[in-house]
């Protein structure tokens, strides 16, 4: 499977993954952190997260499929 990820055939879907255990070891080392404000600094990871690149496109596919797969075919005229 490496061998296929790295000449492109198929793609790392863990490129981007973040743990939850990761999430939650920042968010404990925030709250050890007296200089940094733990809502701005979960919210400023949680924006980085929803906002990645890569899960913009994965949400982008599912819903493009969705309306390919069930709404088009209600709209007026659409074969």
């Amino acid at each position: 499977m490496r061998q296929a990820i790295e000449e492109g055939f198929i793609l790392d879907v863990l490129k981007n993954y973040t743990t939850y255990k990761t999430y939650f070891r920042l968010s404990k080392a925030i709250q050890d952190d007296p200089e940094v404000e733990k809502r701005k600094a979960v919210r400023a990871i949680a924006r980085f997260v929803e906002l990645h690149p890569h899960n913009l496109a994965q949400k982008t596919e599912i819903m493009v499929e969705y309306f390919r797969n069930h709404t088009r075919h209600m709209m007026y005229g659409a074969k």
